[in-house]
């Protein structure tokens, strides 16, 4: 049902394309509130959706535990999706992104308000702003951050020039020398820790996996 509703999405949105500042309403589909919408970028498809994933890595804590499919081949992606005021954890979303033909195509869905215990969270879908004023105050706090957020996700695969000079290696999950920061990040996710000597890094991300760059290049890596 969940992967029917984004097909469905996403079809729809190959029409529809949205530009500069980004403003996007929740709505309701098959009883589900959702946001979606499309926009395009001046990057080619492989660019915007390395830029997408690196973004995405960069919105977790570690590794890829946010991301939970990724496919190259299609250009496509889901993650968990949070947003916080401050430091506190607000909403916890999905995110689907899509890239094709110019366009960043996404879907946020499966949203559940952060309850008054901490691990307590309320189904969105439950909010009835018709009868409740309050909940519609509720609906509207979400657009705000989720506006400013995806704003945030824009301007990254619109502005950001990603190194990637190995696709094929990079969608297979292969590391080599040669490759660079970017790369790595694309294929491990986000380090757990890292070091800088000079022109020399390392990046660690988990107790096996080791890599050590030169002017950013993979010089050696254990895995």
């Amino acid at each position: 049902m969940m992967k029917s509703l984004i097909v469905t999405i996403f079809s729809l949105l190959t029409c529809a394309t949205v530009v500069a500042q980004v403003s996007f309403d929740v709505t309701v589909a098959e009883k589900k509130r959702i946001v979606s919408g499309a926009v395009s970028y001046s990057q080619t498809d492989d660019a915007a959706f390395a830029n997408a994933l690196l973004w995405a890595v960069n919105e977790g804590p570690a590794r890829k535990e946010e991301i939970t499919e990724c496919d190259f081949v299609k250009r496509q992606l889901t993650m968990i999706y949070n947003l916080k005021r401050g430091d506190e954890l607000a909403y916890t979303c999905r995110l689907s992104i899509r890239i094709a033909q110019g366009q960043l195509m996404f879907l946020v869905n499966d949203i559940k308000i952060q309850g008054g215990i901490k691990t307590a969270f309320i189904n969105f879908d439950k909010l009835n702003p018709e009868k409740k004023p309050k909940h519609q105050d509720i609906i509207n706090d979400f657009q705000g951050l989720n506006n400013q957020k995806l704003q945030e996700l824009i301007t990254f695969v619109n502005d950001n020039k990603p190194q990637i000079t190995n696709w094929k290696n990079v969608s297979l999950g292969k590391i080599e020398r040669g490759m660079t920061k970017d790369e790595v990040r694309l294929i491990y996710g986000k380090p757990i820790s890292s070091q800088e000597n000079g022109t020399e890094s390392q990046y660690v991300f988990s107790t096996f996996i080791y890599v050590f760059f030169d002017n950013g290049i993979v010089k050696s890596f254990v895995n």
